[in-house]
């Protein structure tokens, strides 16, 4: 071993990384000569280590590598006033820093050249807010992929009991592919820009702020008892299969899966009829499974703001999903007036929260 590496390995060991005398001294040293042919230093392996992240520490470098800009240097970059770069920090889901850390990368100050072009044609407000829609949604897409890998790539590998190395190397293919997925977002942000666009052409508006739309809520019954109940994996077949049955149901029927929460969805569509397709199909789906469910529906005047719906015709059929009964789809009179082809069974007046008068419901038939 020439004396190089000879003084590489003792630096390890001073550092508290390599124990010679370890069962697995080769594996560890296997590891540690390859993070370090990937240009990590010791100050940076130490650090890893004391948190447990040794494994991960090139793939975490290559995810995102060291930030070396402050904002005090994006706002000299771009002309932004400091107080909009800490602004936009916030919008996009992390704290203000100091004007003097480091706490930005290179490849991120277009991202705020981008916001100082944008800035002359909007206003501060609708970006900042856009911003905000946009983080939400791209902090659940990295969740999902981090879920993802978790799954499929890591978790198959610490029960075959691979060794550090091949476990390092995996979680470094598994980012590397960040860039490839990343050219997804273009294109998908495209397509789904012309359906929405297209959508709110045929719903209408007079003026820009409402539109008018059917709402739906659809929730699984008993899900906290079998909850209880289930394993984990159970829980996480059926949550998946809700997820993705909504999405195919509500995508065929051209509206749009708003929200989901656990084990209720909520969705938007342009005319009844689609509503009443979905909210059946939904139902259907969890017959099929031997699991109820149940659902509420209205159709009215919308508010539209960040990629969310609100107003009374919102409240409205979240209300109405609440009293109804596994198996059954209720709905205003706003749906039955919309969808006159359809049939419905008269369900009475039912004083529903936050509404001071009783409501006229009907029962969707199945």
């Amino acid at each position: 071993m020439a004396q190089v590496q000879h003084s590489q390995i003792e630096q390890w060991r001073a550092a508290g990384l390599y124990d010679p005398n370890d069962s697995c001294a080769g594996e560890r040293l296997e590891l540690l000569e390859w993070i370090s042919s990937q240009g990590a230093s010791l100050a940076e392996m130490v650090t890893a280590n004391a948190a447990g992240q040794l494994i991960s520490l090139v793939s975490d470098r290559t995810m995102r590598p060291a930030p070396t800009l402050t904002a005090n240097d994006i706002a000299a970059r771009t002309g932004l006033p400091l107080a909009t770069v800490q602004q936009i920090r916030r919008a996009t889901g992390f704290p203000s820093a100091d004007p003097a850390a480091t706490v930005f990368c290179e490849h991120e100050v277009q991202m705020f050249e981008l916001f100082a072009a944008a800035d002359a044609f909007f206003s501060r407000d609708e970006l900042l807010h856009f911003i905000r829609v946009m983080a939400s949604s791209f902090r659940r897409v990295a969740e999902a992929a981090t879920e993802m890998f978790l799954r499929d790539v890591e978790a198959p590998l610490q029960e075959g009991r691979r060794d550090e190395v091949t476990l390092a190397k995996a979680s470094l293919a598994g980012v590397q592919l960040v860039d490839n997925v990343s050219q997804i977002f273009g294109p998908l942000f495209r397509m789904h820009l012309q359906a929405t666009t297209s959508n709110s052409r045929r719903a209408g508006s007079e003026d820009y702020s409402s539109v008018r739309l059917a709402i739906g809520f659809v929730d699984l019954s008993g899900f906290t008892t079998r909850t209880a109940a289930a394993t984990s994996e159970e829980l996480l077949e059926l949550v998946v299969g809700f997820e993705s049955a909504a999405l195919d149901l509500v995508s065929g029927q051209g509206g749009r899966l708003i929200k989901l929460i656990g084990d209720e969805v909520m969705f938007s569509t342009i005319t009844a009829e689609e509503a009443c397709a979905v909210a059946r199909g939904l139902l259907a789906w969890a017959d099929e499974r031997g699991v109820r469910a149940r659902g509420g529906l209205a159709h009215g005047p919308v508010v539209t703001a960040g990629g969310d719906v609100y107003g009374s015709t919102v409240n409205l059929a979240s209300r109405i999903a609440d009293i109804a009964v596994p198996g059954e789809v209720l709905v205003d009179e706003g749906v039955t007036r919309a969808a006159p082809y359809l049939e419905f069974e008269p369900a009475g007046r039912r004083q529903l929260k936050g509404f001071t008068d009783p409501v006229r419901l009907w029962a969707l038939e199945r």
